[in-house]
């Protein structure tokens, strides 16, 4: 039986300030029991200090680092969360999946930026998914926003997918929809779900903790509370073939059916009529 150890840093994310959140990156790392894989929340550099993202950015290579460094001294793998990483079209939301000698094993730039938080102001959007072998599980990345497009996160799954790691900044005000979301999407796909969210002020919102951990049947496997949180699980890969087994929901499926989704259909008009307010929704 194959287990993947997993540790969830929901942490309250400084606003604005890199060396503050660094440091408090590597004491949270530091404290952790032995792990095959660490996962860190959405920008945690930083958070959504929109006017300095740039300034932001110039720190990024450091806070990657600092997890690089953790990885080598510890032999563990980590989801190193989403940083503002400079590319040659702009910045990137951009995740990146550190292997135990701190080499960087892949990147996945946020697909689905959300325009109530001016993502799409701010950074270019990701092109692919990120799918990686990571100690015998096939592993793949979402950020925040992505894990209301199923489609995208049933690709995953059609290409091998058993763990999903999220890494995600969701309000307090809308975190029934983030628990909802995350079981929906384990279900879904029959697999496990680890959805690391960050706590705390931020701005002008409060960011809704909750981390959590859903298996493959959507069992709730490890649930965080509102406030700074450090958890681990134990995720037993076998439950992924063996739920498929017994529910063979992929076998069912009528891909002749689905072609419509997204194709030779315009554009749905999402424009607020005058007078109507915006909805701040994630």
């Amino acid at each position: 039986m194959k287990t993947l150890r997993v540790a969830l840093l929901q942490l309250d994310v400084a606003w604005g300030n890199p060396q503050a959140n660094r440091a408090k990156v590597r004491r949270a790392l530091d404290g952790l029991a032995p792990c095959d894989l660490a996962i860190l929340p959405e920008l945690w550099s930083g958070s959504y200090d929109n006017p300095r993202m740039e300034a932001l950015a110039e720190e990024s290579p450091a806070c990657l680092e600092e997890v690089a460094t953790w990885c080598r001294d510890t032999g563990s793998w980590a989801l190193a969360g989403t940083l503002p990483w400079r590319t040659p079209e702009g910045l990137a939301n951009r995740a990146f999946l550190l292997d135990e000698a701190g080499g960087v094993r892949g990147t996945y730039d946020k697909v689905h930026l959300f325009p109530l938080l001016a993502e799409p102001e701010h950074f270019i959007p990701g092109k692919a998914p990120l799918l990686a072998s990571l100690r015998g599980a096939h592993f793949a990345a979402a950020v925040c926003y992505d894990i209301r497009f199923p489609e995208f996160l049933r690709r995953m799954a059609l290409e091998g997918a058993e763990v999903i790691g999220v890494c995600a900044e969701w309000p307090l005000s809308r975190i029934d929809a983030w628990i909802t979301l995350l079981r929906a999407r384990a279900m879904e796909n029959q697999l496990f779900v680890v959805g690391v969210n960050r706590a705390g002020w931020g701005g002008t919102d409060l960011y809704g903790g909750h981390s959590l951990v859903v298996a493959p049947d959507g069992t709730v496997l490890y649930e965080a509370v509102e406030e700074e949180e450090i958890g681990t699980a134990d995720l037993e890969l076998s439950l992924v073939p063996r739920t498929r087994k017994a529910l063979p929901a992929f076998r069912d499926r009528r891909p002749d059916l689905y072609g419509f989704l997204g194709e030779n259909r315009e554009r749905e008009d999402t424009s607020v009529a005058p007078g109507e307010e915006e909805t701040e929704i994630c």
